[in-house]
């Protein structure tokens, strides 16, 4: 039977350990650098009403954010580079063409206090912002070697993060005070945000962990199980939910993005699909003068990267992952023989579930992961918020992930189990193959129909400890 372990308890043990072992935290050195510790990608055509000829692109970094970590908070860090590499040309070979860079400033504004915020925040500008970021862009044309630099809106205002959510008497009416008014449009066009916002990402991380100890009626899905929201804690716990994660996001013309400036219509033309991966990079020297700040130079250096979903957690042996993450996504088939005869569904799948896969080389995974970029068909209309389907195209909706990038309300964990157990190859496809799942089906909180489209950040007031989210409720402080 499926749920009969073929395997002892230390191969369960193992196979948990290099299932989703890194989940937020995706490598041993990244450890010791969060604020270069990329977690999610998120790129799409733009689903809010009137913007379908957009894509947006969004990265998440430092996940895991307690909302109450007063005094100092969160904060992007001044000497990382967060990129986004788009390529568009060649048939899509993980080399880029196109790169937006972020790069941040802080401010400590002259205050008596030991706070960094202070008061009640009336807007971006308010004076009781004392620790004050801005940043700025600069978007790269590798074929033409121009390059644009960007430090204000159109109207001329810098560009700010937005503050964190303190709670109903520092920040009331978060989104509308701060977090909204944090989403700049520049003269060319294209509108970004750059703060704390809800964790999109949403997963049954604590069963997962504890040895494949999935909570009923998972991991096999059936009925509602499957079909609905999903259910609450504690039938299924969301290892997410409650905390924030510092976003960038960035929404750009589809002309802007493909190599001839064309907005495709032609799922065969050269110009309708792309690829995009984020990745952070440090200077290559940090010398550290104590007790005066640290001085950085040289070139800068990649330290994490991120396209699909799940590669580096389910399908890179952890001695490699840190490897992995320096490496850039054309330099991908070196690590082929991983991906092309996975562990999760040869060790995991069939070894401890006894479930029939297919066998290796799994060519359906190479096609996706090597290189290991977030393809988007531009040709595939983005399906309106009130009808996407969680499990993307495993359930006909095609503007998810993996064949129209990557939405927040995509299901990834859910796909990627039901892709590993090889359901788009023929002869794998029927039950249980297609219903496995880890019983979470929705995120904590509802997502935004509108940019950044991420959910606004949980309010330190009402910790996640105390109001916690995973009933389905509603961003606390809001």
């Amino acid at each position: 039977m499926f749920l009969t372990a073929r395997r002892t308890v230390a191969l369960a043990a193992m196979a948990c350990a290099s299932t989703f072992a890194a989940s937020h935290r995706n490598g041993p050195l990244l450890l010791e650098d969060q604020t270069a510790n990329l977690n999610d990608l998120y790129v799409f055509r733009s689903y809010e009403a009137g913007r379908s000829d957009r894509v947006v692109m969004s990265m998440s970094v430092q996940g895991f954010q307690n909302p109450d970590n007063g005094p100092s908070y969160y904060k992007f860090s001044d000497s990382v580079l967060y990129r986004f590499n788009i390529n568009n040309a060649r048939g899509l070979d993980g080399n880029p063409d196109l790169q937006i860079d972020f790069l941040f400033s802080t401010q400590l504004r002259p205050n008596p206090t030991f706070v960094s915020y202070f008061g009640q925040l009336k807007g971006i500008d308010d004076p009781g912002i004392f620790l004050y970021q801005t940043y700025s862009i600069v978007i790269r044309n590798l074929k033409t070697g121009q390059g644009t630099y960007i430090y204000n809106d159109a109207n001329g205002h810098p560009l700010s993060v937005a503050p964190p959510n303190m709670g109903p008497k520092s920040t009331p009416a978060y989104e509308q005070t701060l977090g909204a008014p944090s989403v700049f449009t520049l003269a060319n066009g294209m509108r970004v945000f750059a703060g704390p916002r809800d964790d999109a990402f949403y997963f049954d991380s604590g069963a997962t962990f504890d040895t494949l100890n999935f909570r009923s009626p998972a991991p096999v899905l059936t009925g509602a199980a499957d079909t609905a929201p999903g259910s609450a804690a504690p039938a299924a716990v969301d290892g997410f939910a409650g905390y924030n994660v510092s976003l960038i996001a960035v929404e750009v013309p589809i002309s802007m993005l493909t190599a001839d400036g064309s907005i495709p219509t032609d799922p065969k033309a050269p110009n309708a699909k792309i690829g995009v991966w984020a990745a952070t990079l440090r200077q290559i020297v940090t010398v550290r003068p104590s007790p005066q700040d640290p001085i950085n130079y040289g070139n800068y250096v990649q330290v994490d990267r991120v396209g699909n979903p799940l590669t580096v957690e389910a399908l890179i042996p952890l001695p490699m992952k840190d490897y992995w993450n320096r490496n850039d996504p054309s330099n991908d088939q070196q690590f082929a023989q991983f991906i092309g005869a996975p562990f999760f569904a040869s060790g995991i799948l069939n070894g401890v579930f006894g479930l029939k896969v297919p066998p290796a080389p799994r060519t359906d995974l190479l096609g996706v992961f090597v290189p290991d970029i977030n393809r988007v068909d531009l040709t595939i209309p983005p399906t309106a918020f009130a009808n996407q389907n969680r499990l993307g195209p495993l359930a006909g909706d095609n503007s998810g992930w993996p064949f129209g990038g990557r939405r927040p309300i995509d299901d990834v964990v859910d796909i990627g189990f039901r892709a590993l157990a090889g359901v788009l190859v023929p002869g794998y496809g029927g039950a249980p193959n297609n219903q496995l799942g880890d019983g979470v089906n929705s995120n904590d909180v509802p997502l935004m129909d509108h940019f950044p489209f991420h959910a606004p950040p949980h309010a330190g007031f009402k910790h996640s400890q105390i109001d916690g989210t995973n009933g389905k409720g509603m961003v606390t402080g809001n």
